[in-house]
């Protein structure tokens, strides 16, 4: 074979720099060792170890992280098929890039590097600008497919950072303990986004006077974009309380800047009741909201929480009013994903499959939300399409 001397520097634009790249090398021939890594080198390479036969090659491995390897099919020892296999049969080397050099007249097509694992192969005699191609390609994969997977990892970190913030604005279980322990009630909330993030919101205000506000805001969409706009209501809140405000005065005075805030095609339909424990009333304005349910004595009361959504014009039309709320009644609040789930044939549960769960699971007693929920997870279908929220309060 005749010595290579010289070869142009490149082939073709550089898209990344290999200078820290580390390429392993696993041949018997001492030649094809060096004559591929004159190869790499004019690739760029700045890292290039060496082994002569499967078993070394293998303890290299082991030993340290490499970004691509090349492989000589027939050796000694332990032959490239058979190291290919193991390096596939390890988790951490699953996406490892190997080239495997093979003879036409053994293996045509390449057929058994490929089904050892091969992401490659060198047809010899070794031709050089094909083999340098070759190891740009998938070195450059392995660059772009590292670069994508820490980016999903910090996505991945940053979503659950923010769920968990997103789930912070909803009252935990010592939150809403202490407040039916103050105004004598049984409180219970389920918070379940469909995705990393969600849309929904729910809240409690401790008004005084006896009086527990509750809050629940859906807004459009799901996913990030919906998760923001949790955060933009959230602030609002501060800014603009409901202490000493009737429920529809309150929504109209937080449409208007939310209206400002949230991008063109986006809303959120809301409910926001008063419940007075001294006077046993229920006073509430909504927007566009599913009908909450009100239970009492066996029976079931519709609410209606009709109106314009919020976000969607300065004047919202909104639904009021004021609801007698006994000792022994319970307020249902929920979110359209309830409604709007299928069950597990395939059709729509709709509020009349929901008001056949709460006349089943409301008599009896505490954990009524907890046993509504159980039911409804035996009638709908996994995954939901939007997020689940759900709150029930009741007059102990």
């Amino acid at each position: 074979m005749t010595e290579i001397t010289a070869m142009p520097p490149a082939y073709g634009p550089h898209r990344i720099s290999f200078a820290e790249c580390r390429v392993l090398i696993v041949d018997d021939s001492r030649f094809n060792r060096e004559i591929l890594s004159r190869f790499m080198q004019w690739v760029g390479i700045g890292r290039i170890d060496m082994a002569a036969d499967g078993q070394e090659g293998l303890a290299m491995l082991r030993a340290t992280s490499y970004d691509l390897i090349v492989l000589d099919s027939g050796m000694p020892v332990l032959d490239g098929l058979s190291l290919c296999r193991l390096i596939r049969q390890e988790p951490v080397w699953t996406d490892l890039p190997v080239l495997m050099q093979t003879s036409a007249a053994n293996d045509p097509a390449g057929v058994k590097c490929f089904e050892a694992g091969a992401s490659d192969i060198i047809t010899k005699p070794i031709n050089p600008g094909e083999c340098m191609a070759r190891v740009r390609l998938h070195l450059e994969k392995q660059f772009f497919f590292r670069n994508l997977s820490d980016f999903h990892r910090r996505l991945h970190n940053d979503l659950k950072l923010a769920r968990s913030m997103q789930t912070s604005l909803i009252p935990d279980a010592r939150r809403i303990a202490a407040a039916g322990a103050r105004h004598k009630l049984s409180i219970e909330g389920h918070f379940e986004p469909s995705d990393e993030l969600g849309g929904d919101f729910w809240t409690l205000f401790d008004l005084g006077d006896d009086r527990l506000g509750l809050l629940a805001a859906d807004f459009s969409g799901h996913g990030i974009s919906a998760a923001i706009n949790t955060f933009r209501f959230h602030t609002l809140i501060e800014r603009i309380p409901p202490q000493g405000l009737e429920p529809a005065e309150w929504l109209t005075m937080l449409n208007r800047p939310l209206k400002d805030l949230l991008p063109v095609g986006q809303f959120a339909t809301c409910f926001y009741g008063i419940i007075d424990s001294r006077l046993g009333t229920l006073s509430y304005a909504a927007a566009g909201a599913p009908s909450p349910m009100l239970y009492h004595n066996g029976q079931v009361t519709m609410l209606d929480a009709s109106g314009l959504m919020l976000g969607v014009t300065n004047n919202p039309s909104l639904t009021a009013d004021t609801v007698p709320f006994p000792r022994g009644a319970s307020l249902l609040v929920y979110s359209d994903a309830m409604i709007e789930a299928d069950d597990v044939g395939g059709h729509l549960i709709g509020e009349d499959g929901l008001l056949r769960l709460v006349r089943q699971c409301f008599p009896g007693g505490e954990n009524r939300l907890a046993r509504l929920l159980a039911a409804f997870d035996t009638m709908a279908a996994r995954p939901l399409a939007d997020d689940l929220t759900a709150i029930c309060i009741s007059r102990v």
